[in-house]
């Protein structure tokens, strides 16, 4: 397996302090290799008919610039990063998606939303659905520590398989080790039983054998998939458990184009940064329903 270190980090903007700080914290506390690259990128969106109608203006890209600048001496001044401010025009998601592709961004850092109230904004939440690259979510609330334990729920999913690498690039990364958490349904039968532990046992015997500590945390007696996120969080936020980062599948592998709504609770609630994960589509059916 290649390690992939994180190089180049892409920050998004729309200019709210709150969010933008508390994403530079962790960039700060995260990610000390002094080779790091970051941009930091807002992107103004053009006037719809109905706020044309309304007397909204267009957004000058050169105030937006101006802005950046600003922002870019004042990160160095508290931060002491340096970071390349760009602004793009067009819609959010797509020129996001389209600089990290045309400049080989490792990571997005984005805020969960404007306010505490546990809210995605719409960007955040296309951004999970779509990026192909991990996308970090922080919720504002929290404050950056150490990256000791990665919490990584696994189901009956070829699709869940897929973040066991990132797990283990992020442990090395950090030193860190990687609890990973299955859940057991009332409804299901022997075999579906045998099924996920045989997963869990054979995932964490292949994190092991690339050298880092593991341990498999077993959520009991769950009826529903939002039985499954509840206790995930639960798990998460549990201050004994010691969790400090969570990584999820950002898009549901049933569609092409829904986010996880089991990962869209976690992003919410979490107590930590979630990192959603792109998902690589097999050809497969791989769901393997409870």
């Amino acid at each position: 397996m290649t390690e992939e270190k994180i190089k180049k980090v892409l920050v998004t903007t729309d200019f709210n302090d709150m969010s933008l700080n508390v994403c530079l914290k962790f960039c700060k506390s995260m990610f000390r290799d002094s080779t790091t690259e970051y941009t930091l990128l807002h992107v103004t969106e053009p006037v719809g008919f109905f706020g044309k109608l309304l007397g909204q203006q267009e957004p000058g890209a050169e105030y937006s610039q101006l802005r950046l600048n600003d922002l870019k001496s004042n990160i160095k001044a508290l931060y002491d990063l340096n970071v390349k401010p760009i602004v793009k025009k067009g819609s959010v998601t797509e020129e996001v998606n389209r600089y990290v592709k045309a400049n080989d961004i490792s990571l997005i850092v984005a805020g969960t939303s404007n306010t505490n109230i546990h809210a995605i904004g719409a960007n955040t939440h296309r951004l999970i659905r779509t990026a192909e690259v991990p996308l970090m979510t922080i919720n504002i609330g929290i404050d950056p520590k150490p990256i000791r334990n990665i919490v990584l729920p696994i189901e009956l999913y070829l699709s869940s398989r897929q973040k066991v690498p990132y797990a283990i690039n992020w442990a090395k990364e950090f030193g860190a080790s990687i609890t990973i958490l299955i859940g057991t349904w009332e409804t299901q039968d022997e075999e579906q039983y045998k099924k996920i532990k045989l997963i869990s046992n054979s995932t964490q015997k292949f994190i092991l054998e690339n050298g880092i500590y593991c341990d498999v945390v077993t959520l009991k007696n769950l009826e529903t998939g939002k039985d499954y996120a509840d206790e995930v969080i639960k798990y998460i936020n549990e201050p004994d458990n010691k969790a400090d980062l969570c990584m999820v599948m950002g898009r549901d592998d049933s569609t092409d184009f829904a986010a996880d709504p089991r990962a869209q609770d976690v992003v919410r609630y979490a107590n930590v940064p979630v990192v959603c994960l792109p998902l690589k589509k097999s050809g497969m059916n791989t769901a393997i329903m409870y």
